[in-house]
């Protein structure tokens, strides 16, 4: 620091760098896809220099069950279980392929930083997810479920499994039905309408699972 400078011009300084990248809690168009998040600082830094290894989410204690995406295809969704994962303390954990670049400027989010991405971890395949966390339970939540999700006693080291949005790539059955998955369960609804939006019912879930465990960690 240079004697001219003091600590709350540095501060300022970092505040409206982060400022500029936003406009009405967006990240405006111009700013480059490695400019997503930004670190302590307000520096702009990679995105996957901001997350976590498959190691770490295997060996982090947890207060809430862990989240997975399988293959998500939309990058609005991802961006808000990003925020529902960091303000919850959940590890979300994100199946390649995506139907996005986790760098894309589509991933806009207000107010995205390293601190959201901390909570992210990427496998390039769903054995990599399986390998790395060979002791955890995965409840799978799916329409083909009879058992609702209210019906299960979810434990910190769950992994709760949520397939792709709809589109033209089909459901990965073998994936949300196979030999890895210890429970299927599904959110109740109406008859004969649509499915909730992918991170509703993540949202859902996870508040249940933390519910159960007395909101631990929460305030």
């Amino acid at each position: 620091m240079s004697q001219d400078e003091q600590p709350n011009d540095i501060a300022n300084d970092a505040t409206a760098k982060v400022s500029d990248m936003y406009e009405y809690g967006y990240r405006k168009s111009n700013y480059g896809p490695d400019e997503l998040v930004t670190d302590a600082h307000g520096n702009p830094i990679s995105v996957t220099d901001a997350m976590m290894s498959a190691h770490e989410a295997a060996t982090t204690t947890t207060v809430t069950p862990h989240l997975c995406y399988y293959s998500p295809r939309i990058p609005g969704n991802t961006g808000s279980a990003i925020r529902l994962c960091a303000v919850t303390g959940t590890i979300l954990h994100l199946i390649e392929p995506l139907g996005f670049n986790l760098r894309d400027t589509k991933l806009r989010r207000a107010g995205l930083d390293y601190h959201d991405m901390a909570h992210v971890v990427l496998h390039p395949d769903f054995d990599d997810l399986v390998q790395s966390m060979p002791s955890s339970r995965i409840i799978a939540f799916t329409a083909h479920a009879s058992k609702n999700y209210t019906e299960v006693q979810y434990r910190p080291d769950d992994i709760l499994l949520f397939g792709p949005e709809p589109g033209d790539i089909p459901d990965p059955m073998d994936i949300m039905g196979g030999p890895h998955v210890a429970e299927q369960v599904r959110l109740p609804m109406r008859p004969s309408l649509r499915s909730l939006n992918l991170t509703n019912c993540a949202s859902i879930a996870i508040y249940e699972a933390w519910r159960q465990l007395g909101f631990k960690g929460g305030q």
